[in-house]
C-alpha cells in the first residue's frame, strides 16, 4: 500500500514570491523545498511521507539545514521540529490562523538573527577556586579533625557552602558577560544552568548591523576568561527563544 504524502513546515517567511530552495533529503528520500502563500506571509515546505517524525539525528540536522539555507535570504519564524499537514490546504488554513501574529513578529525580527552561548568552567580552574575559598578551606580544615559521624552536619554545610559558591561565580558571569552583551542586542535571554560546571547558558538576538561589534565584544571578554573556562558561542541560529509559536497538527 502506497504511503500517503504530507506537508513537512519549517519556517515562515515574508514573501510574495513564489520561491524554492535547495532539497534536502528528509526520511532517506531528496525532496524539494518551497514555499507555500497567503497574501504577502508564506510557509516553507517539503512533501513527505505522511507519519510521525522522531527527533532523530539525521531528521534534526535535515529540519535545521533547510531553515539556516532560507535564512541566507531571508528573516524567519522558525517552526519547531516534526510538524507534518495532511495537504497544503492544511498548510494555508494555518498561515490564514496564524497571519496577524505573523505580520506582528516580522518587523521585530527583521535582519535579526540569534547567537548562543554557554560558559563552562574548567575543571581544574574551578577545583582551584573552591579549595582557595576562606569559608570552604576552614571547614573542611575543621571536618578532618572530627569522626565522620561528628562530621555529618558539616557534610551538609560544606554542601551548602559549595552551592553558594557557584551560584556566586553565576552572579559574576551575569555582571562581567551576560550584561554587557545584553546592551549589544536587541534582545536577551538566560535559559536553565544545565550542570555545575556551566556557569551562563544565554540567548541573544542580534541585529546584523551591530554583528561584527557584538563578536569583537564576545572576543574581548572571552581574553579575560580564556584560561578559566570553555566559551560555546554558536549561531546564527533563527530566534528560537524569542518566538513562542504552538502549531497544531490535528489527527
Amino acid at each position: 500500500m502506497k504511503n500517503k504524502t504530507g506537508i513537512y513546515t519549517f519556517c515562515s517567511i515574508k514573501t510574495e514570491d513564489p520561491t524554492t530552495f535547495q532539497s534536502v533529503k528528509f526520511d532517506l528520500k531528496e525532496t524539494k523545498v518551497y514555499t507555500l502563500h497567503y497574501k504577502d506571509i508564506a510557509m516553507v515546505v517539503a512533501k513527505v511521507p505522511l507519519k510521525i517524525y522522531t527527533p532523530k539525528r539525521e531528521n534534526l540536522l535535515a529540519h535545521q539545514s533547510v531553515i539556516s539555507n532560507v535564512m541566507k535570504d531571508h528573516s524567519v519564524i522558525p517552526i519547531s521540529f516534526g510538524n507534518v499537514f495532511k495537504s497544503e490546504e492544511d498548510v494555508l488554513v494555518l498561515l490564514k490562523k496564524l497571519y496577524q501574529e505573523f505580520t506582528q513578529i516580522f518587523p521585530k525580527i527583521e535582519n535579526k538573527f540569534e547567537v548562543g552561548l554557554k560558559i563552562i568552567g574548567n575543571k581544574e580552574w574551578l577545583k582551584e577556586e573552591v579549595e582557595q575559598n576562606s569559608q570552604i578551606k576552614k571547614l573542611k580544615e575543621t571536618m578532618q579533625r572530627k569522626s565522620k559521624n561528628a562530621a555529618y552536619y558539616d557534610r551538609i554545610r560544606l554542601g551548602e557552602l559549595t552551592k553558594n559558591f557557584f551560584l556566586s561565580l553565576q552572579e559574576q558571569i551575569v555582571e562581567e558577560v551576560y550584561l554587557p552583551l545584553s546592551e549589544l542586542a536587541e534582545s536577551s535571554k538566560e535559559n536553565d544552568i544545565i550542570n555545575e560546571r556551566m556557569l551562563l547558558n544565554a540567548a541573544f538576538l542580534i541585529d546584523s548591523t551591530v554583528e561584527n561589534e557584538f563578536d569583537k565584544k564576545v572576543n574581548e571578554i572571552y581574553q579575560k576568561w580564556a584560561e578559566k573556562v570553555e566559551f560555546k558561542y554558536t549561531g546564527p541560529w533563527p530566534p528560537y527563544n524569542f518566538i513562542n509559536i504552538k502549531l497544531k497538527v490535528e489527527g
